[in-house]
């Protein structure tokens, strides 16, 4: 009996031991590593789950750094509390921002040059150029494309069949569209107008495809769009009502049958598969051509932080496998071209937004896009609650622009 005591106290100290050993290592493994933050405006479900998925599996990869991820939104909140975060010295290695911010944090000195390391990036070459472009600023890379998007035509297939209407392929087919589409408590056609970047990233499709470059902005095409617009909402075919609605707000009308077709991206999908809404997606309508701005987020270094770390974190990223789940669980388009092919097989209602991609310009080509889209929110806000004309807008963007 004695001996036995014994036995089972030497099994109990070996146990506890083990304990010791094992906990002392965790504890160790946890010190050793390099802390990393990553800062994220992305606030739905499966965005969330996406980021969380990312970073657990970066931190499985590899010993040397810990990832956590952090949520700063909302997404009109995310560049004020980034610039008070960099103000008081406290801020992230790492952001995922809009990618027409990024130019303003560059010539703020921001943003860490990480051109070498981006060109080690394998298959560099497989990166939609509009998307290599929004993260290029005088030949040198400070980020790297973490998703894209741009805007479509998505239309209710139950409505339109019922009216027995076509999907309108050029401005004139989609008033035409839109008026017999429009009834009592329905509009025909809903856009975003709302003052800020998401108003003048729903209208740049319209003055690009009238024919203006970003350059030309307030020229004949520029005008042409706006009366278009104009005339839609003073039909009636469009409610006035769009100069407060954000781009979640039009698909939320959509979804209570109180529009038939709207101006929108792929990341209201989610929500309009969750309702069982019957819809489809279309080439947005042109007018002399089609053209577009790629939307999406890229993810940049923030200068003084962990250069080294965030470097290994984006090489993680840019992996076919890391970039394709991601952006399958998040429902964003990968920002590679294989892995947007793959992305279609398994979400094919992509496929009109991939096959645009093609034809999309980036925001950060034009150096005076924060300009531009000021002037194009505010002077589409003017000319719909008619404070203003097409022609003295157009005068004033083309007088903001020479400044």
């Amino acid at each position: 009996m004695k001996a036995m005591r014994s036995m089972i106290a030497v099994f109990c100290a070996l146990c506890l031991a083990g304990c010791s050993v094992g906990s002392s290592e965790a504890v160790r493994d946890s010190e050793e590593r390099e802390e990393l933050v990553l800062w994220s405006y992305y606030e739905t479900e499966n965005q969330r789950t996406s980021m969380d998925e990312l970073a657990e599996g970066f931190n499985d990869s590899q010993e040397k750094y810990h990832l956590t991820w952090e949520y700063h939104g909302p997404v009109t909140e995310f560049s004020k509390r980034l610039a008070i975060g960099i103000t008081q010295n406290q801020f992230p290695d790492m952001v995922i921002i809009d990618n027409p911010d990024m130019p303003s944090y560059i010539n703020m000195d921001k943003l860490e040059d990480i051109t070498e390391a981006v060109k080690e990036i394998a298959d560099l070459d497989q990166y939609f150029p509009n998307a290599m472009e929004s993260v290029e600023y005088d030949g040198r890379y400070y980020g790297l494309p973490f998703c894209c998007n741009n805007v479509a035509l998505i239309y209710n297939k139950d409505i339109l069949e019922k009216k027995n209407i076509e999907v309108p392929e050029t401005w004139e087919q989609l008033e035409a569209a839109a008026e017999s589409l429009t009834e009592e408590g329905r509009f025909g056609f809903a856009m975003s107008a709302v003052s800020g970047e998401q108003g003048a990233f729903q209208f740049a499709s319209f003055m690009l495809s009238a024919g203006d470059e970003l350059e030309q902005a307030g020229g004949e095409g520029t005008q042409r769009a706006f009366r278009f617009i104009q005339n839609m909402v003073e039909q009636g075919l469009m409610s006035r009502e769009c100069v407060n609605w954000s781009q979640n707000d039009v698909a939320r009308t959509f979804i209570a049958g109180e529009c038939a077709m709207m101006e929108n991206g792929p990341w209201v999908f989610p929500a309009l598969d969750e309702a069982g809404i019957n819809y489809g997606v279309a080439a947005f309508p042109g007018d002399q051509r089609y053209m577009g701005v790629r939307g999406g987020e890229n993810i940049a270094v923030l200068k003084g932080k962990n250069k080294k770390g965030s470097v290994a974190f984006l090489k993680y990223y840019s992996q076919i496998d890391t970039m394709l789940n991601a952006n399958l669980r998040a429902n964003s388009l990968p920002p590679r071209k294989d892995v947007a092919k793959l992305f279609l097989k398994a979400k094919p209602e992509y496929g009109i937004i991939l096959e645009q991609m093609e034809n999309c310009i980036s925001r950060t080509s034009f150096e005076n896009w924060s300009v531009l889209s000021e002037q194009l929110s505010e002077g589409q806000y003017e000319i719909i609650t008619g404070m203003s004309t097409p022609e003295d807008v157009c005068s004033r963007i083309q007088e903001a622009l020479k400044q």
